[in-house]
């Protein structure tokens, strides 16, 4: 499961420097927004903030008018999971002027893009505009590299206009698909705003713990997800709908004997889903190989497990002999047409199957079983969907639009890529928590 940094590793960062932070580029072209409410609140926010750049912690020195104590004066964070400790607060006095000194950590990204939203900022429960203000900048870089010889930076303070006012807790929401797992159960909103802070509660069934959980976006790229704790996993919404997948798996931990399956590993829990159920094996007593490719005939194998290894007559593939430990499995996946072999006459068994045969197969067995196969995507995104074979047209609109695969990091489809044996691993365990299996 992919989480961020802990909000605690941030806090510790404040609490060893109360004092400055770093800038992450120059401070030309950063302005400190705010914007007036009809309710008569001031949200303070940031403009201008450098490209490419993920801020987890602001510094902010604001200057008001007028004298007020520490307990009058607030910034109330914008983010939810933004911190602003009390101890980490300070109010000094000058000439009539109040300096409020706060500091913001999050343990996901506090802005979006080139703006960031602070919150808002109030005196005596009034909204309150600055008059000077100063800034400082944490980015994941400086964390890594320590909070050593820092700076404030003095930024012009500017009224916000529609074109340059940073993300505000409003806008339009995009869907959240959150399809329920066996063993356990989970709740999450049915649709968010792009940056809100979306909460998901796990709950799983007695004996049951929860072995992953993925967040997707619409072009099948992760998000971060954060554990809280208590059941609770947190994710900043991006600005397109995701998906949500879950998996569950026994609380006594299914022992695994591979020396290269670690428990961080983002495939442990599918692996130990199919080895659980006699799905998969290791390539050998100590080793499951998660990267190595999967072949035409393994495949075969695992969903003859699935049904529980009946027997079947002699295979038709010239290829095929007597006495393998595919031999059985390929002639039942033939004689229930799942699989055709190359028309001449072989199966090519120890061929590597691709993302195309793979989906085709599994779409067949789908189809053998009486499974729902009416999702279907729009496979148009991907700019190399002309190489998909006419087989397999049908079955890979269904499985990407069952969320069976993804698209590839750089975008594109791949149908003639191969699949390792920790992508069939976590596939298959999609496929069957999907249908109850």
């Amino acid at each position: 499961m992919k989480k961020c940094k802990k909000l605690g590793a941030l806090l510790l960062c404040w609490a060893c420097l109360l004092s400055v932070l770093p800038l992450p580029a120059s401070a030309a072209g950063l302005s400190l927004t705010y914007r007036q409410t009809a309710q008569g609140a001031v949200v303070l926010g940031l403009s201008g903030l450098e490209s490419g750049k993920t801020i987890y912690g602001v510094q902010l020195e604001v200057t008001l008018a007028g004298s007020y104590e520490a307990s009058q004066v607030s910034l109330t964070p914008a983010d939810p999971l933004a911190y602003s400790p009390r101890h980490a607060a300070a109010v000094t006095h000058s000439q009539g002027q109040t300096t409020l000194t706060v500091y913001l950590a999050s343990p996901l990204a506090l802005n979006s893009g080139s703006a960031l939203t602070l919150g808002g900022l109030s005196a005596n429960g009034m909204g309150v505009i600055p008059e000077r203000a100063k800034v400082a900048l944490l980015d994941s870089q400086d964390i890594a590299g320590g909070v050593e010889n820092l700076s404030l930076a003095e930024v012009p303070v500017v009224q916000s206009t529609d074109s340059e006012s940073p993300d505000l807790p409003f806008g339009e929401s995009h869907p959240i698909t959150a399809p329920q797992a066996p063993h356990g159960s989970y709740q999450v909103l049915q649709a968010a705003r792009e940056n809100q802070v979306v909460t998901v509660y796990v709950q799983p069934e007695a004996g049951y713990k929860l072995g992953s959980l993925l967040v997707t976006d619409s072009k099948g790229q992760p998000v971060a997800i954060l554990d809280m704790g208590s059941g609770q996993y947190t994710f900043r919404m991006p600005g397109s709908a995701v998906k949500l997948e879950a998996i569950f798996v026994t609380a006594g931990n299914v022992y695994l004997p591979f020396t290269d399956v670690k428990e961080k590993d983002w495939f442990y829990a599918s692996v130990q889903y199919v080895y659980d159920r006699g799905m998969m094996q290791g390539m050998d007593e100590t080793h499951f190989s998660p990267g190595v490719a999967t072949s035409r005939a393994m495949i075969v194998t695992i969903l003859h497990r699935l049904e529980g290894s009946p027997a079947a007559d002699s295979s038709k593939f010239t290829d095929v002999p007597a006495g393998q430990w595919y031999t059985q499995p390929v002639a039942w996946a033939a004689a229930n047409k799942l699989v055709e072999g190359y028309g001449d006459g072989r199966f090519g068994p120890t061929h590597i199957i691709t993302r195309e045969q793979f989906v085709t197969i599994l779409h067949r067995y789908a189809v053998m079983k009486g499974y729902d196969v009416s999702d279907w995507a729009d496979l148009s995104r991907f700019p190399d969907i002309q190489k998909l074979a006419s087989f397999a047209e049908s079955p890979m609109h269904w499985a990407v639009g069952c969320g069976l695969i993804n698209g590839m990091d750089d975008g594109t489809l791949a149908p003639k890529g191969s699949a390792t044996r920790a992508q069939a691993a976590a596939i298959l365990t999609r496929f069957c928590e999907r249908n109850g299996m």
